[in-house]
């Protein structure tokens, strides 16, 4: 069930470009490897990204790209499946899921929760969100949270991972038994608190392993706000509630970088006739390539601004300094890979030393082990990493 042979990255790749090739392909994680030797040298996700982008001043480069974002108006169509959406829940708060029932936020005057989160800040009770001065107009809304999936306490874990695997989803909101939001579970909670806790996910309940009472965001707080939650907390989640404490959306901080980036390259094409007769005439010769100048030519500014303008950006090599590593081989059994992934909470690098050479044959990543393993029953004990891994991934 892993991804087999995937293509990887040099270490003097620098963040931007990194950026670049995530959003085109929509990955959540690179394989870095030595170019010359190929030695397996670790692996960066998006939040590392995100996380860089802080120049040495403070002044972050996320936040950058996200103002330009949100200086864009919004397409009537884009403006219209927000407001659409988020009026039928305030009509009605409701969320199609567990009964059709409405989901409150037990808490919903305090807006944030003691967040018990898998990340390194897990824990930590955050102030009150700083509600929209006159001169925002940057409310979460703008940010397009995703649809949540809704689960019960009671649900058994195997039930619930299918559902996700069946939806492509990595996350879902838990409601309680009085109908609040009691919690949220993800692919990371599977390997850290199902696999490597070995235990069985059919006669388990959600309520064991989800990560309780998380933080929300109501969709007219600040946007930036939002944002800063999550990356200060290392969150890859948060829940959106309504004006009237219903949980209406789940946002995910991937998914607002892909969009903010896709509003970016749209404006552009839109604002340069000339530039987008260019891009085509590239493309046509050059194929994926020339998508790549333009989305540099646009993102660069952005993020050279976090770093005093020096025309440079941190490379990979320095983000895996600081980083864990997981690296595993093909024949090693999931249930060790999860043991070796809970403790770097990183995804498993599949490697074959074969012939000596350290060749990168495949990525194991949490999503993964949820969907291809848990959600498939497989054993944990008896399931080799190479035949659930993702092959050559790039």
């Amino acid at each position: 069930v892993m991804t087999p042979s995937p293509e990887s990255v040099s270490p003097e790749m620098t963040v931007l470009e990194a950026l670049q090739i995530m959003h085109e392909h929509k990955f959540l994680t690179l394989p870095v490897c030595n170019q010359t030797t190929g030695a397996v040298l670790g692996i960066v996700d998006v939040m590392d990204l995100i996380l860089s982008c802080d120049g040495p001043d403070g002044t972050g480069g996320l936040q950058n790209l996200f103002d330009s974002a949100f200086d864009i108006p919004d397409d009537a169509s884009e403006s219209g499946s927000i407001a659409s959406r988020d009026s039928r829940a305030s009509r009605n708060s409701r969320m199609s899921g567990v009964g059709g029932r409405s989901i409150v936020s037990s808490s919903h005057t305090a807006r944030t929760h003691n967040h018990r989160n898998t990340s390194t800040f897990a824990g930590a009770n955050r102030e009150p969100m700083l509600a929209l001065t006159e001169s925002d107009e940057r409310p979460v809304s703008k940010l397009r949270p995703k649809k949540p999936n809704i689960a019960s306490v009671d649900d058994s874990i195997l039930k619930v991972t299918q559902m996700l695997s069946l939806k492509r989803s990595d996350a879902a909101l838990i409601m309680g038994r009085d109908g609040g939001l009691a919690g949220i579970m993800t692919d990371v909670d599977i390997t850290r608190r199902v696999v490597a806790q070995r235990l069985d996910a059919s006669s388990a309940i959600v309520e064991m392993v989800m990560t309780p009472n998380p933080t929300c965001v109501t969709m007219s707080d600040s946007a930036m706000s939002a944002l800063s939650i999550m990356v200060d907390n290392h969150f890859r989640h948060l829940p959106v509630l309504n004006d009237q404490g219903a949980i209406v959306g789940l946002l995910d901080i991937a998914k607002c970088l892909n969009d903010a980036i896709s509003k970016l390259e749209k404006s552009h094409s839109k604002t340069s006739n000339a530039a987008e007769l260019a891009l085509k005439e590239m493309a046509s010769l050059q194929g994926a390539g020339s998508q790549s100048q333009a989305l540099q030519s646009l993102l660069g500014p952005l993020l050279n601004q976090a770093f005093g303008n020096s025309g440079s950006s941190p490379t990979l090599g320095s983000i895996l300094d600081h980083a864990a590593t997981t690296i595993v081989s093909p024949e090693d059994r999931v249930l060790e890979v999860g043991l070796k992934m809970t403790e770097s909470r990183k995804a498993a690098l599949v490697v074959d030393y074969t012939n000596g050479s350290g060749e990168l044959v495949g990525i194991f990543g949490f999503k993964d082990m949820m969907c291809r393993v848990v959600a498939k029953e497989l054993s944990l004990e008896g399931t080799p990493v190479e035949s659930v891994m993702t092959p050559s991934p790039e």
